[in-house]
């Protein structure tokens, strides 16, 4: 599994870029303490440009990055009109695979296996969504800035690779050797890029038999994990779960921060383009009531989405 945490090579800081831009605010909290864990959870709202009330989609990061590394995707969502929440998760991101490697005298892919293979983190994870939802709850009733503009009723969870297995437990999943109920009830859809495999490590074949609520999995031909990403669709209860499936996309296809405070060298901006299409269209079925995801829709959502380097994608549904 070392492979799956090294989706994110080094990061280059760059200036930010002006071509998603069309969110109205960007209010970064990097500092909220949840007491009972004493772990600060950083955390940065896109909020739309409609002051009336907003479904909330809260964004997971993958191993190695922070709550900008999905910036590209979180822009699209809140000019879809949606409050996008990208979580940081401080045990499993930049900073902290720089101090497994300065304190383990490791290399940054050892470094990212590690932080894979902390249990301790893969709890936290779900735990830091739990949190994020109180919080946004609170700043909904107190803060001015938020005041009566998220809907708390409607709430989607999106992550990639780490923030995959972190939306796969929040609808659900049980993983391997964790303790307690780590299920969040209040999110009424996942959407996993990069999904994680019932391969043993993570989940088993077990683990995916309680998912209820509507789960979407993307991944792509040339992902790390190979056929094991289609895993959760074979276990997962039937009922509005979705798998779409990139010809050619690699892992790194599904994170993109652009327009954020750091770059990567070569975003996959053709994937980049297809997700933009797809995913608000997926939550516009799913929390806004707005499209019927039925066999013509999921065709026409993915004539539009082709362009590029992405010439075909595969969406299955049951």
């Amino acid at each position: 599994m070392r492979q799956i945490f090294a989706f994110l090579t080094l990061f280059i800081v760059a200036a930010a870029s002006a071509r998603l831009t069309a969110q109205e605010n960007v209010i970064d909290l990097p500092r909220n303490i949840d007491d009972d864990r004493a772990r600060n959870i950083p955390l940065t709202f896109h909020l739309p440009k409609s002051e009336a009330v907003r479904p909330l989609v809260l964004i997971s990061h993958g191993g190695g990055a922070s709550r900008h590394g999905m910036y590209a995707l979180a822009a699209e969502v809140a000019k879809r009109g949606y409050v996008a929440l990208c979580l940081e998760h401080v045990n499993s991101n930049t900073d902290d695979i720089r101090r497994r490697m300065r304190t383990k005298k490791i290399g940054f892919k050892d470094a990212l296996a590690d932080c894979g293979e902390d249990r301790t983190e893969r709890k936290n994870r779900p735990l830091d969504v739990r949190f994020a939802i109180g919080l946004a709850e609170r700043l909904n009733r107190d803060d001015a800035r938020f005041r009566d503009r998220i809907d708390l009723s409607h709430i989607a969870i999106v992550g990639h690779s780490y923030g995959a297995y972190t939306a796969m437990v929040c609808c659900g999943a049980k993983p391997i050797g964790i303790a307690g109920d780590l299920a969040e009830p209040r999110i009424k859809l996942g959407i996993a890029m990069s999904p994680i495999s019932a391969n043993g490590n993570f989940f088993d074949k077990q683990s995916f038999s309680d998912v209820a609520c509507p789960f979407v999995g993307i991944s792509g031909s040339r992902d790390i994990g190979g056929q094991g990403h289609r895993d959760f669709f074979k276990l997962m209860p039937p009922g509005d779960k979705h798998l779409l499936w990139f010809h050619d996309a690699t892992h790194f296809s599904f994170s993109d921060p652009t327009g954020g405070p750091r770059s990567l060298p070569n975003p996959d901006t053709d994937v980049t383009n297809a997700l933009n299409v797809l995913v608000p269209s997926i939550l516009d079925c799913y929390l806004g009531g707005d499209l019927e995801l039925d066999e013509a829709a999921r065709k026409r959502l993915v004539e539009k989405s082709l362009g590029g380097s992405v010439r075909r994608i595969e969406w299955d549904a049951n």
